[in-house]
């Protein structure tokens, strides 16, 4: 009873406290305004009017929009799609890419909407760049190599070892001379200090000894290898170790420009494949060669379109394609990286 008292005491003193301070501003003049206000707003009392009226600041205006859009302000983001390059003289091989597309488009609506959306893709501008360098010898050997030694490996660090394996053998400044002969006479202690495995070694090894006369009853050969049909540049090159289908359908469609190949086991051409046509599953090799028929004899550049597909499609870049052949397990590489040396690459 005695708390009760004491708080209803204490209210009535505070009662009286604020209603002396309420009295006592009420008798006090305003105060000079800072700024005229022509009218008090609505929602303000009688009491309090003049003085909040008097203290208000306006209100900022806000900026006109440009007329034109700020040059440092990026506009909206847009789905990238791969910009069209012209071709170097209009081929892929011996086929005219233009007439080639246009065949693609009529039989194959799905494919024919991308292929107007995309142009002509850089990936055949890379291709036919370096058909420019036939002439040079060993490059298939080349070619080959650097395959097997970014099999399996983040882009990056792929590219270092190789530089170190070019440096290791004389041909830092000058890659030609990265011959047969080159990597059979380099110190093997040497080229596992590139951060080579010892099977990716052998594997060189095993590549060089097949390109090398004193070694190959049938050695291969740019010329030989140019010569030879689809089939047999794969049973060729399946033979070595190290060499899978996968890393075969790369090197005909990158360096010989053979214009009717399918990489089945590539995961770029799947995944486009199942995001082109609505597929609900990844397609299996056997799914993407039935639909890949109204593509022949174009299914090189049909499968490059694929790969397109497939980018648009990735939040991040990733790698491409996997080889279910001997030495090569990875899940798949970027094509350019391996054969035209056109694009950094991007890790799944």
């Amino acid at each position: 009873r005695d708390s009760r008292c004491r708080r209803r005491r204490m209210r009535r003193a505070l009662a009286g406290v604020v209603k002396t301070c309420v009295q006592a501003s009420l008798s006090l003049p305003s105060p000079t305004p800072i700024r005229a206000s022509a009218t008090v707003p609505r929602h303000h009392s009688k009491r309090h009017g003049a003085f909040r009226g008097s203290l208000a600041m306006p209100k900022r205006k806000k900026p006109l929009a440009p007329a034109t859009p700020s040059p440092v302000k990026p506009g909206p983001r847009t789905a990238r799609v791969e910009a069209a390059v012209p071709a170097v003289d209009g081929t892929f091989g011996d086929v005219v890419v233009a007439d080639a597309l246009r065949e693609l488009s009529a039989r194959d609506p799905k494919l024919g909407e991308l292929i107007a959306r995309c142009g002509e893709l850089p990936r055949i501008f890379a291709c036919q760049e370096a058909r420019r360098a036939k002439h040079e010898p060993n490059r298939a050997f080349r070619s080959l190599a650097r395959a097997i030694v970014f099999q399996q490996l983040n882009g990056t660090a792929a590219a270092t070892i190789f530089g170190r394996v070019l440096r290791c053998v004389g041909a830092e400044d000058d890659i030609s001379a990265l011959t047969p002969d080159a990597i059979v006479d380099a110190d093997e202690a040497a080229m596992r200090a590139c951060g080579l495995s010892q099977r990716k070694h052998e594997y060189l090894v095993a590549l060089a000894r097949a390109f090398h006369p004193a070694h190959s009853d049938f050695p291969l050969s740019d010329e030989s290898l140019e010569a030879m049909e689809d089939d047999e540049v794969m049973s060729a090159l399946v033979a070595l170790r190290g060499v899978g289908p996968w890393s075969v359908h790369m090197f005909q469609m990158f360096y010989l420009n053979r214009p009717d190949v399918l990489p089945t086991k590539d995961f770029g051409v799947r995944k486009g494949v199942m995001r082109l046509y609505g597929l609900r599953d990844m397609p299996s090799e056997g799914k993407v060669e039935e639909i890949a028929e109204r593509w022949r004899p174009h299914r090189t550049l049909a499968s490059m379109y694929m790969w397109q597909a497939a980018d648009e499609g990735k939040s991040s870049g990733q790698m491409q394609g996997g080889d279910g052949g001997k030495g090569e397990k990875g899940k798949a590489k970027k094509e350019e990286d391996h054969w035209a040396g056109t694009k950094k690459a991007k890790k799944r």
